[in-house]
C-alpha cells in the first residue's frame, strides 16, 4: 500500500470512529470523500497554521457542513491546531468540532455552514472580495493577494435555490479563484438524488460559464490531486470539479441513502477498520506523520516566499503598500460628522436619507461594499460615484446581485468574512422574507452585515398587498443578534449607523418610502434606542417608531386639546432600548399610566412594554392596491381614528 492510500484509510477511519463515538454524525460523506478532501489539504491549501489570519490564506468553504468529520479528521492530521480530545469531545457541547463547522468556534473554519447551499454563497462572496482586493493591489510580478476560495459541495447544496443564484453570478462576474469540488455521489437522505434531479449538471455548470472537470474515480488520489490543479490554472472563469463518488464507501452500505446520517455501530466500525488496515486511527503512524509534516513544511516555505516577496513589494511599489495598508485599516467612523449641518434641518424619506448618509461613509470606509436585488433606483441602497463592480471593473463598490435577495444576503456574509468589514445589500422589507437564513447566518457569526429594507409598510400603496408589509418587523426582531432600525428621521437613521458600526452584530435598516418629517431629537437620546421625543408626565404614553412617530405627534396635539395629556416615545432600535438600564427603561415606561404602541406591523413585542392595560394599534391584516391615504383610512391609521380609539380606550379606566 503506497504512503497517499495509508493515509486516506486512516482518515476514513478516524472520521467514522468520531462519529460512532458520538453516536452522532453523517458517516456516508466522510467516507466516500476522503480522498477530495485529503488532495486538497496535503497538495493545494495555501495555509499558515501559526496564523490564521494570514492575508493571503486560501479559503475553504465546507457548504454540505455535515461533512465535519472529515474536515476535523483531516485538520488533525496536518496539524492545525485540533488534539486527540477534541475529536473525541466531536459533537459535544463546547468543543471546538461541533456538529457542524462553526466560525468562531473553531481556528480555521472561515464561516458556519450547515444549511445546504448557503456556503456556496459565502464562497462567492469571498471569490468577490478576493477579486476587488486582488485586482486593485497586486502589482506585476507581486501577486500578493492570490488565494483561491475552495468550496465543498455535495448534491443536496446544488438542489438549493440559494447556490444556483449564486453561482449563476459568479459565472458572470467570471470569479476564477473559486473553486468548487462537488461530492457528486448521486445519493440523498431519501434516497437516489434523480427522484428529484434529472438535469444534466455539467452542461447546467458549462450553460453558467463555469469551467467543467469531471473524474470518475474520486478514490484516485493521482486523479483528484491533478483535477485540483488543473483548475487552479484556469485564468478566465470559476471552475467546479464533478468528483464521482460513493457515499459511505467501504462499508456494506455503500451506496445507500440509509449510511447518510447512521453512524457505524462498534461492529461495522471495528470491520471497517480492519479491512482498511487501521487499528488505532487516533494514533497516527510515524510514516503518516512525518508525510504530513513534509506538507507543513512545504507550506512554510511558501509562506516565507510570500513574506520576501511582500517585502520586495513594500520597497518597489511603496505608494500601492500604503494604499494597502490604508484599505485594510479599521478605522472609528463618527457617523454624525459626515453630514452636513443643514441636512440635519431637513425632512427627508428614509431610502433618501440612507443615500446620502451611505455617499458619505463610503469616503471614510475604502472596503464598504454592497448592493441590491436589481432595486437600487427604488430602495436607493446605491454609493453614488462608487462605481459598479464587474469583471472589467473590480474597482466599483455597487454590486448588481440581480433578483436574487436569498443569494445577495449570503454573498454578504462571505464578503464581509473576506473583506474583515461591514457590507451592505438592500431590497423591500416585504422581500426579507427570502433573506431570513441569510441574516440569521449573520447572527449567528457576528457578522456586521447591513440589511437595508425600504418600502417598509402598507404606505407602498398601489403595489398592493403582496409589497405591504405587515409580518417582517416582527419576524427580523425575533432572531437573536440582530438590531432592528426604524428611524423616524435623519438624525435617528444617522444614530441607527453609530449603534451598527460600533457593534460586530448585524443591522437592518427599516426604511420608508414616503418623506419623514424632521423631529429634531438631541442625539445623545435616540442612541439609547427608546427615548423620550415629546412630554413629560401625562395620561398616555404613545410609542412609535419609524413614519407612525409623526402620525403620534399628530395624535397628541389632538389629545391635548380635550385635556388629554399625553407623551410621545420614538423607539427606532427596540433592541438597543432593552440594553440600557432597569432605571432607565422603568422611567420612560412610568411616564403614563396608559401605553398605547402605535406601528405598522403585527408585531407582538409591544405588549412587553404597554402591559395588560396598554392599546396596540398596529396592522393585523394584508393590505389592498390602492393609495395610501386611502390605506391609512382602511387600516386606521390617521391622526383622528387613533386619537379616537385612544380616547374610547381611556374610558375603560376612568
Amino acid at each position: 500500500m503506497n504512503l497517499n492510500q495509508k493515509c486516506i484509510n486512516y482518515l476514513r477511519c478516524l472520521s467514522a470512529d468520531m462519529i460512532t463515538t458520538a453516536n452522532s454524525g453523517h458517516p456516508g460523506v466522510a467516507l466516500g470523500a476522503t480522498t477530495i478532501m485529503y488532495a486538497l489539504f496535503k497538495d493545494h491549501y495555501f495555509y499558515d497554521i501559526k496564523d490564521h489570519n494570514f492575508i493571503a490564506r486560501d479559503r475553504l468553504v465546507l457548504s454540505a457542513g455535515h461533512a465535519s468529520a472529515l474536515y476535523y479528521a483531516t485538520a488533525y492530521m496536518f496539524n492545525f491546531g485540533l488534539t486527540e480530545k477534541d475529536l473525541k469531545s466531536f459533537r459535544q457541547i463546547n468543543s471546538k468540532t461541533p456538529g457542524h463547522p462553526e466560525y468562531g468556534v473553531t481556528n480555521f473554519v472561515e464561516t458556519s455552514t450547515g444549511p445546504l447551499g448557503q456556503g456556496v454563497a459565502n464562497a462567492v462572496g469571498m471569490a468577490i472580495g478576493q477579486d476587488m482586493v486582488a485586482k486593485r493591489f497586486n502589482a506585476q510580478k507581486c501577486p500578493v493577494i492570490d488565494n483561491y476560495t475552495y468550496c465543498f459541495v455535495g448534491d443536496g447544496c446544488l438542489m438549493e435555490g440559494v447556490a444556483q443564484e449564486a453561482l449563476s453570478l459568479a459565472g458572470t462576474l467570471k470569479l476564477n479563484k473559486l473553486i468548487l469540488l462537488y461530492d457528486f455521489n448521486n445519493v440523498t437522505i431519501n434516497g437516489s438524488a434523480t427522484l428529484a434531479n434529472s438535469e444534466n449538471i455539467a452542461k447546467k455548470f458549462k450553460a453558467m460559464h463555469f469551467n467543467v472537470i469531471k473524474v470518475n474515480n474520486a478514490n484516485s488520489y493521482y486523479c483528484v490531486t491533478k483535477a485540483i490543479a488543473k483548475a487552479k490554472r484556469c485564468t478566465q472563469k470559476p471552475s467546479v470539479i464533478i468528483f464521482k463518488t460513493t457515499i459511505g464507501y467501504g462499508t456494506e452500505k455503500a451506496g445507500l441513502n440509509s449510511i447518510h446520517g447512521t453512524p457505524l455501530s462498534v461492529a461495522e466500525l471495528n470491520e471497517l477498520k480492519l479491512k482498511l488496515n487501521v487499528e488505532n486511527p487516533y494514533n497516527l503512524p510515524d510514516d503518516v506523520k512525518n508525510l504530513a509534516l513534509k506538507t507543513i513544511q512545504k507550506n512554510s516555505n511558501l509562506i516565507e516566499k510570500w513574506n520576501n516577496m511582500f517585502a520586495i513589494y513594500q520597497t518597489t511599489n511603496p505608494e500601492l503598500y500604503r494604499q494597502l495598508l490604508s484599505y485594510m485599516e479599521n478605522k472609528t467612523i463618527e457617523v454624525d460628522k459626515l453630514i452636513k449641518n443643514d441636512m440635519l434641518l431637513q425632512s427627508f424619506s428614509g431610502r433618501d436619507a440612507n443615500e446620502m448618509i451611505l455617499k458619505e461613509l463610503s469616503s471614510k470606509m475604502p472596503r464598504f461594499v454592497g448592493g441590491t436585488a436589481d432595486l437600487a433606483p427604488s430602495t436607493k441602497a446605491y454609493i453614488i460615484g462608487g462605481g459598479d463592480y464587474s469583471s472589467k471593473n473590480p474597482r466599483g463598490k455597487n454590486i448588481h446581485f440581480g433578483v436574487r435577495e436569498h443569494a445577495m444576503g449570503a454573498i454578504c456574509n462571505g464578503l464581509t468574512l473576506y473583506l474583515n468589514s461591514p457590507t451592505f445589500c438592500a431590497t423591500f422589507l416585504t422581500f426579507s422574507n427570502y433573506m431570513i437564513p441569510p441574516i440569521r447566518m449573520s447572527a449567528l457569526m457576528n457578522l456586521p452585515v447591513m440589511y437595508m429594507f425600504s418600502h417598509d409598510s402598507y404606505k407602498v400603496g398601489e403595489d398592493g398587498p403582496t409589497h405591504q408589509s405587515v409580518e417582517q418587523l416582527s419576524m427580523l426582531r425575533s432572531i437573536p443578534n440582530v438590531n432592528v432600525f426604524r428611524p423616524c428621521d435623519i438624525r435617528e437613521l444617522i444614530c441607527c449607523y453609530s449603534i451598527a458600526l460600533s457593534s460586530k452584530t448585524p443591522s437592518c435598516f427599516i426604511l420608508s418610502k414616503q418623506t419623514l418629517q424632521n423631529q429634531y431629537a438631541d442625539f445623545k437620546n435616540i442612541v439609547k434606542g427608546g427615548y423620550i421625543l415629546s412630554g413629560n408626565k401625562g395620561k398616555v404614553l404613545l410609542l412609535a417608531t419609524g413614519s407612525e412617530v409623526e402620525l403620534a405627534m399628530q395624535v397628541k396635539k389632538i389629545l391635548q386639546t380635550q385635556n388629554i395629556e399625553a407623551v410621545v416615545a420614538s423607539f427606532p432600535c427596540v433592541e438597543q432600548f432593552e440594553k440600557q438600564t432597569t432605571k432607565y427603561k422603568n422611567d420612560l415606561l412610568s411616564r403614563a399610566p396608559i401605553k398605547v404602541s402605535i406601528e405598522a406591523s403585527n408585531d407582538n413585542i409591544w405588549y412587553k412594554y404597554i402591559g395588560k392595560n396598554g392599546l396596540k394599534i398596529s396592522v393585523e391584516n394584508f393590505g389592498k392596491s390602492a393609495k395610501s391615504t386611502d390605506l391609512d383610512v382602511y387600516f386606521g391609521f390617521t391622526p383622528n381614528i387613533v386619537a379616537n380609539k385612544i380616547k374610547k380606550h381611556l374610558k375603560n379606566f376612568e
